[in-house]
Parts: C-alpha cells; structure tokens; sequence
C-alpha cells in the first residue's frame, strides 16, 4: 500500500487539479457490482471507445495515449493525454496558458500516478470516418493537440504509422449511495471478443482526497466488495487485445 504521506505529498501539487480514486472489480466479485446497478435502476451513457497507436504501441510505452470517444446523448471527443507525467516537467504554456489543459492524481488500486490531457469536441460521423478509414486520424486533433503530441511522443512516430485500435464497447454508470458525500462512477468496457472489464471510482477536489479515499474504502467494504482488487490499467489491457496478434 502507497503510505499516505506519499499521496497527501502530491496531492499538496498546485497544478493538479483532481484525484480520481480507481479499483478494477474482479471477476468473481463482479455480479455484486451489477446487482447493485439492478437493484438502483441506474441508466448508462453508452459509449464507443478507439485508440491510435503503433502496432508495437510506441506512443502508450513512451506514456502518451491518443484517444477518441463517440458518446450517446453528448459529445463526441478526442483527448491527447499523457501518463505516467512530471507535473514540474510539464511547460507552463499548457499549464497557464491553454484552455482544457488538465493534470489530474491517478490512484489505481493503491498506486498513485500523475496524468495530463487536452480534449477537443468533435462533430458527429468525424469519428466514425476515421474508424472506416475514410478520413485521416491526424483531423481528430486540432493544433494544440498536435503541437501537446509533438513535444511529448516518442521522435520516431509519425501520424503515418498510428492505426485504429477498436471500437470497445462502453457503458458507464452513475451511482449515489445513501449518505456517501461523493458519485461513484461504475465503468464497464467491453471488447469485441465480449471479455470485459469493470471499474469503479470517484473523482475529487486534491484537498478532499485523503478523507474521500477512506470512505471509498469503507462503502465498498460494506457492500461485500474487496477495496484492494486487481488494478490493471484498462488502457493497456484494450490496447494489447488490438494488438495482441501482431
């Protein structure tokens, strides 16, 4: 387990600006996840995942993911994010002076990981083009994504060596449990081999992260479910499947 201190030392980081508190529900655990989205009558927003990277996933191994995301009843995005980072690294053009620039904690299981991400809005059918190869994947992404992607990738790729890497299908849930001061977001991809992943969080202001973390804790205790669970990253796992035969 990551010592406290650990945590409320970076937390104590004036360019962060969230914490999101992650556990990947394990197998044998996860119908108690889903009765309780039964037994709530909780509604999903559907979602249709897609990366772009290498064949031999340059960009993810050199900590930047390019993603985009087609949302039902919302809008549709595309996000440069960059992860495992240095916030003191990062240039203060993006920290002071682009809009949308975030630099959020990652608390996976017990690891705690600094990640930052610019997103951009897209039109509906955008997206959908580039996944059928009918339009480039550098148009997903506007000039400060591009000029966010050139600072920090790996010199050696180009936008001529990404391929598209989906769809994962995605269902996201909403839950407020009784007397718990913070929404727990319930995440569900699944890939088109139908193997599925399930996470469960809460993001946080960084001055909240400590106490929210113990009562997270605590509310998954009391529904039966084990607060140290596997803490796989689902990007790396999504991203292995497309590129598993290679």
């Amino acid at each position: 387990m990551t010592p406290t201190s650990d945590i409320a030392s970076l937390i104590r980081d004036p360019d962060i600006s969230a914490v999101e508190i992650k556990l990947t529900v394990t197998a044998e655990q996860e119908q108690l996840v889903r009765q309780t989205v039964r037994e709530e009558n909780l509604k999903p927003v559907r979602r249709r995942v897609f990366f772009f990277d290498t064949r031999k996933l340059d960009l993810f191994d050199g900590h930047v993911v390019l993603r985009a995301r087609l949302t039902s009843g919302d809008e549709d995005d595309s996000t440069v994010k960059l992860r495992p980072v240095d916030p003191a690294e990062i240039g203060l053009r993006w920290k002071r002076e682009t809009e949308g620039f975030e630099v959020e904690l990652d608390i996976v299981g017990d690891e705690p990981t600094c990640s930052a991400k610019l997103g951009e809005t897209q039109e509906r059918g955008e997206i959908e083009a580039v996944a059928d190869e009918n339009r480039p994947i550098k148009k997903l992404f506007s000039d400060d994504q591009e000029d966010l992607l050139r600072e920090y990738k790996p010199e050696q790729v180009s936008w001529d060596d990404l391929k598209v890497l989906g769809p994962i299908e995605v269902e996201k849930w909403e839950w407020q449990p009784p007397g718990f001061a913070h929404e727990v977001t319930i995440e569900e991809w699944v890939l088109p081999d139908k193997s599925d992943f399930l996470e469960l969080s809460i993001k946080v202001d960084p001055v909240e992260a400590i106490e929210a973390g113990g009562a997270f804790r605590a509310l998954l205790v009391d529904h039966k479910l084990k607060p140290d669970g596997d803490s796989q990253a689902k990007t790396r796992w999504a991203l292995e499947f497309f590129t598993g035969d290679d």
